[in-house]
């Protein structure tokens, strides 16, 4: 293996989204609510006009879908005019998507399932404007009076800035069923540090570890990091175990009575909150594996192929029902989409059939048991998901895998779960808050009282990216 020169990261202008709740007033409420009605009525007969010109043998453009619209009489589209032809536009783009999946072999359909919601979309300087009085006004056409709130502040992560209303680009306004709120999706241009160079990173994916990267670093080194998912397992579990508690409550109550409404609302709460948990967790999974690619000066990013693994698991019997739940809830694709944005590189996918059990060091095939590696033939230790990615690595180069030799020595860093604060250390310091506010507030003469409180910090709420020491792996 020749050594790759390493080279600073560039940088480059991306388009990142910030999702901002907000609180609309009961009239601006109404207005959303009934707008997103409106919307997904005009999504439903775009949806039929369409099946009716394939009838036809027609096949209407994306303008033509506007054009239809736009034709409808203004009284039954109470939404901008910019927001009717977005409804277009995003019909246009679903059924384009369905083709391309069909063509690559997805057994999938193109739109035609009724909604009852959609989001609204507004246009920059047309749909959406800032007031004198510094609110924002989202438009829903002329004449009618349109959605007002405070002007929302968006920072960027990187550079923690404010990010200035001019670079913003269209609003959407989005309904979180589960949350209850309307939030803001606000994209915006950021620039970002991203991979650039001719190393090439491959990258074994799994439910335990999420992703597991290997990039040769010389002749004689190989640098592995193990990203640990297990903080991802408990929230999936602990939302699992909740949600089938409160199913087995309503399934003894009566549909409509206050109890089953109360169940639904509790369930609902539940799944949103484990759903934003889970999507930050994603992202820092992919700003993990992005730190070890930019340090690596990766150009190609390689990833085992494992779409698909989980079609037709029970009809076959391969995997038991709690693997096909793990299974279900895999969210791979969102963290692969997340690498891509993040480091600006093509995902390749890759054939990774029996990575796992080939020794990289002399080729033996061997069933690992546990998390841990032994080849029987020549005594060669390494964590299970390391050698998967060096076997993927090598595969990549080579185009199969070919032995690294027994004298290489393997990096591996581990990155373990974030340090967070559990229930019980929250709801603790919760109460010691509490206690401290009511102690100052019933002081007789707080001016003469000096105290001096230097508490013992336990845990750190906030997340820790820093590695474990390197471990060398003969």
């Amino acid at each position: 293996m020749v050594a790759i020169p390493s080279s600073p990261p560039a940088s480059r202008e991306v388009v990142r989204t910030a999702i901002v709740p907000v609180m609309l007033s009961g009239a601006d409420y109404r207005r959303a609510h009934d707008a997103h009605h409106i919307a997904a009525g005009l999504w439903d007969q775009a949806v039929d006009w369409v099946h009716a010109e394939w009838k036809a043998k027609h096949n209407p453009s994306k303008y033509d879908i506007r054009a239809f619209l736009t034709s409808i009489p203004r009284e039954q589209r109470t939404l901008h005019a910019h927001t009717t032809e977005a409804i277009g536009y995003d019909l246009y783009e679903a059924i384009k998507t369905s083709r391309t999946n069909r063509k690559n072999g997805m057994s999938v359909r193109s739109p035609w399932r009724k909604k009852n919601y959609r989001p609204l979309s507004f246009s920059k300087h047309f749909g959406w404007r800032i007031r004198p009085d510094n609110k924002l006004n989202l438009s829903l056409g002329r004449g009618r009076p349109g959605i007002v709130l405070a002007l929302p502040n968006v920072e960027d992560p990187v550079g923690a800035e404010l990010v200035s209303p001019d670079l913003w680009s269209e609003i959407q306004l989005c309904w979180d069923q589960d949350n209850r709120q309307f939030s803001l999706h606000i994209p915006y241009t950021s620039r970002r540090s991203v991979s650039a160079g001719k190393a090439i990173t491959a990258i074994d994916e799994g439910i335990i570890n999420p992703m597991t990267l290997a990039t040769w670093v010389d002749e004689g080194t190989i640098d592995v990091t193990v990203i640990n998912g297990r903080e991802a397992r408990a929230i999936k579990r602990q939302r699992n175990k909740a949600t089938g508690a409160l199913q087995r409550k309503m399934s003894k109550t009566k549909n409509g009575s206050r109890k089953h409404h109360r169940l639904v609302a509790a369930k609902k709460r539940l799944k949103g909150k484990a759903r934003l948990q889970l999507r930050d967790f994603d992202h820092q999974v992919a700003r993990k594996a992005t730190n070890h690619v930019i340090a690596h000066s990766t150009g190609r990013l390689v990833i085992g192929e494992v779409r698909g693994i989980e079609y037709k698991t029970k009809q076959k019997r391969r995997i038991g029902r709690r693997g096909r739940q793990q299974l279900s809830q895999w969210s791979r694709g969102t963290e692969e989409r997340y690498l891509a944005e993040k480091t600006g590189l093509d995902i390749e996918h890759l054939n990774e059939s029996g990575s796992t059990k080939t020794c990289p060091a002399c080729g033996a095939r061997n069933r690992p048991c546990g998390r841990d590696y032994r080849c029987k033939v020549c005594n060669f230790t390494c964590h299970r998901d390391a050698v998967g990615a060096i076997n993927i690595l090598q595969k990549a180069i080579h185009g199969s895998y070919v032995p690294i030799g027994p004298d290489v020595v393997i990096r591996v860093t581990y990155l373990r779960d974030e340090k967070r604060w559990s229930p019980d250390q929250r709801n603790t310091h919760r109460m010691v808050q509490c206690r401290k506010a009511r102690a100052l507030s019933s002081a007789k003469n707080q001016a003469s009282t000096e105290t001096s409180c230097k508490p013992k910090l336990v845990n750190s709420s906030t997340s820790s990216l820093e590695p474990d020491p390197l471990v060398a792996v003969a």
